[in-house]
């Protein structure tokens, strides 16, 4: 199967589950107070090229929202959108179990940490398995029901200095409402591949 044929066929699958109200939607927040969010994204930036104990540090800093005024926490921060349910996931699990399930998310922009700005989705997945991924190829096909606009993304960020897979990415999705299936493997130490069964949702950006 080509890869636009696999896109079309997740397309339908998506509408069509849109179609029969399977499907539910989360709000996304307003624009961010742009003089405190370029700061931060400086400030973020800087600590990146000091030391990972730099950039923690400025992580835990913009998290604490005690330090951030108000009207940027009401505007400028946004909360992930799961999935419509957790995706079963074969091959691994706890306590020697064969299965388990990944916990998938999409958040969008703007949003001040994750840095994520207008019209973008930040799509994000955590599978119950306790161990750091060795390797993934782990990806959401997505199509914006407004523009029509669509794709396939491998979630490739990757942890800075180590580079183990942080099964994410930031896709610039455009503004509207978005249909979105995950799917893949993810692989570990240890020869211990988790294979994550297709979810879906649907999210506003």
């Amino acid at each position: 199967m080509t890869r636009s044929t696999a896109f079309r066929r997740a397309a339908i699958v998506l509408a069509s589950a849109a179609a029969f109200g399977m499907l539910s939607s989360g709000p996304a927040s307003a624009a961010p107070v742009a003089d405190f969010a370029k700061g931060a994204a400086g400030l973020q930036a800087l600590a990146t090229e000091v030391s990972p104990a730099a950039t923690a540090a400025v992580d835990a800093l913009l998290g604490a929202s005690v330090f951030i005024p108000k009207d940027v926490l009401e505007v400028g921060l946004t909360t992930p959108q799961d999935f419509m349910y957790p995706s079963p996931t074969l091959g691994c699990g706890v306590a020697d179990k064969p299965a388990t399930v990944t916990l998938a998310s999409a958040q969008g922009g703007p949003n001040l940490f994750p840095q994520i700005t207008a019209n973008q989705l930040r799509f994000q997945a955590i599978p119950a398995y306790v161990a750091i991924p060795q390797s993934s190829d782990l990806s959401v096909a997505w199509i914006n029901l407004t523009t029509f606009q669509g794709g396939i993304v491998t979630l490739d960020d990757k942890l800075p200095i180590l580079g183990t897979p942080l099964l994410s990415k930031i896709v610039d999705t455009g503004k509207g409402t978005v249909l979105a299936t995950m799917f893949g493997t993810v692989g570990y130490a240890d020869a211990v591949t988790c294979t994550v069964v297709p979810t879906v949702g649907t999210f506003t950006v």
